[in-house]
């Protein structure tokens, strides 16, 4: 058993704002069965932890970290949208905090990292970045 794991699942769960249900539901389990990954009576297969990693955006090696979530900074992330490790603890703190978790809710994982990254930049470039979007709408609409 591995309670770096449970604690970790149960961190990611809430970041998330996942169900038990709705992880289960992803591993193809009961919610039971879930339930006991997160108390740690029961670890995961090998197939259910590269599951977990796709669903969470993270490394397998981070689940099984000894360092409770988000604290470890030199955890690896399988996410190719957060590839500087040293920003994960901040993204996970940010999409945690009760303001923003209500704010976030109804968006995809992708669509929060797209709103985390837009909050880190000064005024400037956030005008650089609703421009350059503008254009690419514009562009796309004319089929170019």
């Amino acid at each position: 058993m591995n309670h770096n794991l449970s604690e970790n699942l149960k961190e990611l769960r809430s970041v998330y704002e996942y169900s038990q249900a709705y992880v289960a539901e992803k591993l193809n389990i009961s919610r039971q069965t879930y339930s006991h990954y997160e108390t740690g009576r029961i670890t995961p297969p090998p197939e259910s932890l590269y599951t977990l990693a796709k669903l969470y955006h993270v490394s397998v090696d981070m689940l099984l970290s000894d360092q409770t979530l988000p604290a470890d900074k030199t955890i690896k992330s399988d996410n190719p949208m957060i590839s500087n490790t040293d920003l994960l603890p901040t993204y996970l703190d940010y999409v945690s905090k009760p303001d923003n978790k209500k704010r976030l809710s109804n968006l995809t994982p992708h669509e929060k990292q797209i709103i985390f990254y837009y909050s880190q930049l000064d005024e400037r470039d956030q005008n650089d970045i609703l421009t350059f979007m503008e254009v690419k709408y514009h562009n796309r609409k004319e089929g170019r």
